[in-house]
């Protein structure tokens, strides 16, 4: 029966968007995905699950809606930074009855098993300068943070306030995460590693005037290719300090990936066996958003490590919990998984701390 209702409102969908030829492309956690053909163009049409990470979704017009707008609004500005990094046409439909997004057909995944370390290089350096570029497009969106809508202000910033403050609250916040966890787990505790978080922290609170629209999910599910050219898809914007987000992609490609590849989550993508792979395409996204600059790449760096003290955190956390949500088990695993990796991860802290050092 559910299979049966599943079908029906595809063919809702089809029909409400025009389009002919459905081609199943595959699922994530949140969509399925399928090629079709609308006024003669390749689109892909998206359609939400009714069941992801382990529990039903329901539906919420302000939340769709303002995933979605932020995400045409995060194409447009990449489009304007490097014309045709991402899908130049997109709409969206949002309703109680049924809801999908339709955009340009950007190309193949990527495929890691067939990639030499050369060509991961060059992905890396492609995708980081278009991270560079975008970074300096104007978005006018009011507020920072997670992006919310609502009628009366449509798409805007979650939080309000002075910007100055916002930041260095944040720092502070990351430095007491450090010392939570040291005093949870006193082998943890490193001078290196606190030294290089006060650095961190007192370089964004020097540096940071200015927000820009940014990507936090960046991996390589959403790196499609057509040709030898790159085009981002599936983004989760926000706006935050630009550094942060170059920061959040190197931890994801040098650390997080392969630390997760065991879970639910990530297992059918193997990263852990491509990590060579990931790895020269994190060398190549530096090279490429830092355009050679060394004080970029210690500001990026400094944001990757604070990117990795709060991957570290999230699972004492998660520990913290009398009892995990599946959806916690999908993405992270059971609780001794947890734990071994908090502490694999903790090692990671302190010898990416002295990188850090050495490269200053």
């Amino acid at each position: 029966m559910i299979q049966q209702t599943n079908n029906e409102k595809r063919l809702k969908v089809f029909r409400h968007a025009g389009v002919t030829d459905p081609n199943f492309l595959g699922e994530g956690a949140w969509h399925e995905a399928w090629k079709v053909v609308k006024d003669g163009y390749e689109r892909v049409l998206r359609i939400p699950k009714e069941v992801a990470y382990g529990k039903r979704v329901t539906f919420d017009y302000n939340a769709l809606t303002a995933e979605y707008a932020a995400t045409k609004l995060y194409y447009q500005s990449v489009n304007q930074a490097v014309p045709g990094a991402a899908p130049d046409f997109y709409e969206f439909y949002v309703s109680p009855d049924f809801t999908y997004t339709l955009e340009s057909f950007g190309g193949e995944p990527l495929s890691l098993h067939t990639m030499t370390i050369e060509q991961a290089i060059d992905i890396g350096v492609q995708v980081g300068a278009i991270y560079r570029r975008t970074d300096q497009i104007e978005h006018g969106v009011e507020g920072l943070g997670y992006l919310i809508w609502t009628e009366e202000k449509k798409l805007h910033g979650s939080l309000s306030g002075d910007l100055h403050t916002f930041v260095r609250e944040e720092g502070d916040e990351h430095l007491a995460d450090y010392k939570v966890l040291c005093e949870a787990y006193p082998e943890i505790q490193d001078d290196v590693v606190e030294h290089m978080l006060q650095v961190a922290t007192e370089s964004r609170n020097e540096r940071v005037s200015v927000l820009s629209l940014v990507n936090q999910d960046a991996s390589p599910e959403n790196i499609l290719l057509k040709g030898d050219c790159v085009c981002l898809i599936d983004p989760y914007p926000i706006v935050y300090a630009p550094r942060g987000m170059a920061g959040n992609f190197m931890n994801l490609y040098e650390s997080y990936f392969v630390a997760l590849s065991q879970t639910e989550r990530y297992r059918k993508h193997r990263f852990d066996v491509y990590e060579d792979q990931l790895k020269g395409i994190a060398t190549g996204f530096l090279k490429g958003y830092s355009g050679g600059d060394k004080s970029v790449i210690r500001e990026v760096r400094g944001e990757q490590l604070l990117q990795l003290l709060e991957t570290v955190y999230l699972h004492h956390q998660l520990l913290r919990q009398e009892e995990l949500a599946r959806e916690d088990i999908i993405r992270y695993g059971d609780k001794p998984a947890i734990t071994t990796r908090l502490f694999e991860l903790s090692h990671s802290l302190k010898q990416f701390a002295r990188t850090c050092l050495v490269e200053r």
